[in-house]
């Protein structure tokens, strides 16, 4: 192997990456950081008739009306209530925000490259197509969420129950 190819194999295992950790029905997720430009109480919400249910209406934040959407529906997790006051990562993404409902805001973490494995295979309780690995910093299981991936999750059921809401 050539030194400038070992070289950049070895900088992007040492690169760090930051995620904001949260709690969903009882277990530990997270997104990566860049996309997060927000965390916020619940307030005020828009319900929008014939929506589906993982839409959860609109909020205005600051004047921007954001779609909100229940990220337990999304990833397709058994139904446990939210938290009696649950949070809401307000996320950008190519200029698009979108908002997502979680139970609890946990803290920030830094990991290395090499501390992130890809999903195991085994059968999980979640939609798969919008994880994009673990980590198990301190004997802890988190599942880290690619938001690229919950976008076009969320565009293509709703263009499955043929509704528009202004994500695209």
């Amino acid at each position: 192997m050539s030194a400038k190819k070992e070289f950049v194999e070895n900088s992007t295992k040492n690169q760090i990456r930051q995620f904001v950790c949260f709690k969903l029905a009882e277990e530990e997720y997270a997104l990566d950081i860049t996309y997060v430009k927000e965390v916020i109480r619940v307030p005020r919400v828009t319900y929008i008739p014939q929506m589906p249910d993982f839409c959860q209406g609109v909020i205005n934040i600051r004047g921007n009306v954001i779609g909100l959407f229940d990220l337990k529906k999304i990833l397709v997790l058994k139904s446990k209530e939210h938290a009696k006051i649950p949070k809401i990562l307000v996320t950008s993404i190519d200029g698009l925000e979108i908002s997502l409902v979680v139970d609890e805001i946990l803290e920030n973490i830094k990991l290395h490259e090499n501390e992130i494995e890809p999903a195991p295979s085994v059968k999980m309780h979640v939609n798969r197509a919008c994880i994009q690995g673990v980590a198990k910093p301190e004997k802890r299981l988190i599942t880290l969420l690619d938001l690229p991936k919950i976008h076009e999750t969320i565009k293509q059921m709703l263009s499955e129950t043929k509704t528009e809401l202004a994500i695209s």
